[in-house]
């Protein structure tokens, strides 16, 4: 929980699969927030399901555009344009 992406996922996914749908939630959009798509998919997958809300998943979205609108640079276009793996939205 010191910032690593990927145990905010983890414990995303660890609790959606105890029942804790709200806690869930809560890990995964602090992973969103910072830049997990794989999180993104999660929350869609809870919304789906009708374990997270609307509001859950849009502020989802707008988070991970909020992302991928900080991490953007001529370079990383440059790059993206050039070589599909090095795509970043």
């Amino acid at each position: 929980m010191g910032g690593e992406v990927i145990a905010r996922r983890n414990l995303g996914n660890n609790e959606a699969r105890s029942g804790n749908t709200e806690r869930a939630v809560k890990h995964h959009l602090i992973a969103v927030a910072h830049g997990d798509n794989s999180s993104l998919d999660c929350i869609k997958n809870l919304y789906s399901k009708g374990f997270a809300t609307k509001e859950d998943y849009t502020k989802a979205l707008r988070l991970y555009q909020e992302y991928l609108e900080e991490i953007k640079s001529p370079q990383r276009d440059e790059a993206a344009a050039a070589d599909e793996n090095y795509r970043y939205y």
